[in-house]
Formats: C-alpha cells, sequence, structure tokens
C-alpha cells in the first residue's frame, strides 16, 4: 500500500504542472525550464543525499547507459515535449494525449521486462483513462488541432512510456533515492548547453518569472515527485504505478477551480470517480 500511498502523493504535485506551465507561459523556454527544474530538485534533494551518500550498486556501462537514458528521454525530452504541448494546444488536451502514456508504459513492461499484464490491470488503465476524457476533454479544445503541439503530446506519451519501464530496470543498479538525483544531474548536465544551442539565454526580464515557475514545479514535482514516482515503481511495479498517475490531469484541473474559488464540474467529479474505480480494479 505505501506505494499506492506515495504515487498518490506524486500525482498531487504533478497537477500543479499545467497550472504553472500556463501561468508563465509565456516566460518558458522548455529546453531552459527543464534544466531549472532539475537545479531546482538537486538543491531540494542534496542535504538528504549528503547525509545517505549515492549508492549505486552497479556501475558498469550498460547500468549507466539504462540509467541515464530514463532521465534524457523521459523527465528530460518528455516533459519538455509535454511542456511545449501545452503552450500550444492548451492544457487540457495536451495532458489528455500525453496520458496515454499509461498503455505505452505497460505494453514496453509487458514485452521488455515480462511483467504481467493482467486482466484487472487492462480494466483498471481503460477505466482509468476514460475518465481521464470524461473530466477533460470539451468540443472547443478539439479545435485546437495544432500538429506540432499534438506530435509534442505524442512524443512525450512514447517517451514518458519508455522511460518508466527503464526505472525498473535501473533499480537493480541503484536505491530510489540515489537513481532519483543521479537522473536529475544528468538532466541539468545535458538540457542548459541544449537550452543555450537551441533557445539562448532568456532575456532578463523573462528570469524571474521562469525562475518561479522552475523552482514550484522543481521542488514539488521532481524534488519529492520523482523520486516518490521511482519508489512507486519499486514496489508496486510499472503498470500499477503508471495507472495511479492518472490521478494528476483531473486534479490539475480540480486544484485550479478551487485555488480559484470556482467549484468543479460535474465531468470533473465523474472523470475522478472513474479514474478511482480504474486504481482500484489494479490493485487486484
Amino acid at each position: 500500500m505505501l506505494g499506492y500511498a506515495a504515487i498518490t502523493v506524486a500525482s498531487i504535485m504533478w497537477s500543479l504542472n499545467p497550472a504553472v506551465v500556463s501561468r508563465f507561459r509565456a516566460f518558458i523556454k522548455p529546453f531552459t525550464y527543464t534544466a531549472l527544474r532539475a537545479v531546482a530538485a538537486i538543491l531540494f534533494l542534496t542535504p538528504v543525499v549528503t547525509l545517505g551518500g549515492i549508492g549505486i550498486q552497479d556501475g558498469s556501462l550498460s547500468a549507466l547507459i539504462v540509467i541515464v537514458l530514463s532521465a534524457i528521454i523521459g523527465p528530460g525530452l518528455g516533459d519538455a515535449l509535454y511542456t511545449k504541448s501545452i503552450q500550444l494546444i492548451g492544457g487540457s488536451l495536451a495532458v489528455l494525449i500525453s496520458y496515454t502514456y499509461i498503455f505505452v508504459a505497460q505494453v514496453v513492461a509487458a514485452v521488455a521486462i515480462g511483467e504481467p499484464l493482467r486482466y484487472t490491470l487492462i480494466a483498471g488503465s481503460t477505466t482509468a483513462f476514460a475518465g481521464i476524457a470524461v473530466a477533460l476533454l470539451r468540443s472547443e479544445e478539439t479545435n485546437k488541432l495544432d500538429l506540432k503541439g499534438l506530435a509534442c503530446a505524442i512524443g512525450a506519451a512514447i517517451l514518458w512510456g519508455a522511460a518508466t519501464v527503464m526505472i525498473k530496470i535501473a533499480l537493480a543498479y541503484a536505491d530510489t533515492l540515489s537513481l532519483t538525483f543521479v537522473r536529475l544531474l544528468v538532466i541539468a548536465i545535458t538540457f542548459f548547453p541544449l537550452g543555450l544551442a537551441l533557445e539562448g539565454l532568456p532575456p532578463r526580464t523573462h528570469m524571474r518569472p521562469l525562475l518561479i515557475a522552475s523552482t514550484i514545479t522543481g521542488v514539488l514535482g521532481w524534488g519529492i515527485g520523482m523520486y516518490l514516482f521511482v519508489y512507486s515503481i519499486f514496489a508496486i511495479g510499472v503498470s500499477a504505478t503508471a495507472i495511479a498517475t492518472a490521478l494528476t490531469p483531473v486534479l490539475s484541473q480540480m486544484s485550479t477551480k478551487l485555488i480559484a474559488g470556482e467549484k468543479p464540474r460535474l465531468r470533473q467529479v465523474l472523470g475522478a470517480l472513474l479514474i478511482s474505480i480504474g486504481i482500484f480494479l489494479s490493485m487486484f
């Protein structure tokens, strides 16, 4: 049950991301933003890692390749594409498409590492994704069919799904905290030069809002959320963890409305109920 508790808290942390990106979209460059998020998370976790140390059990080349790739293609490129898709097609449609990663992760986990794809998992993931669709999909959103935005969201789904399975493999080489910390270091080292090369230096007037957005989502989404996500994969496996993250997109819509003093709509409540049923089914 600790694994489900961990991914539930992570989902709550991640539910703030679309709102923050939408709020600061004019100031965000995806690659630079990704690098700054990693730095914020690293600073947050450094005291804990200093006390516990880095526990890498296998420093072989193959182990390092898996760890590095799990960082670059998942929270690195995957999150950068997700951020771009939010900017182009809006948070609701972007999160709906990107979270098809649930199915990608399940299929890759079954093929690559032999994780059993139980009927209850299939039923649970289908029910949970139906909940996302009920809660988020609106007719006005479907009219915003920016092909670049759609491609970015699809790309995020594929990369997240593959990286989620890589985390399961990488946990054979490192403990949960060490794997999280090393992945963040890889993202920071990789995406700072990428951001400079592809996006240039942000204007001075953009730095303050960019740092605010990066710090909020870096500390909460990665400093806390990524660690809990990795732990959940260790505790309950790839498929069950992926299903539980279906809470994130609906929570992001509901939390935004609650913060703004608005009542959640009926479709959002129904969507959350379907997702809860889907997660419950996946536990058997």
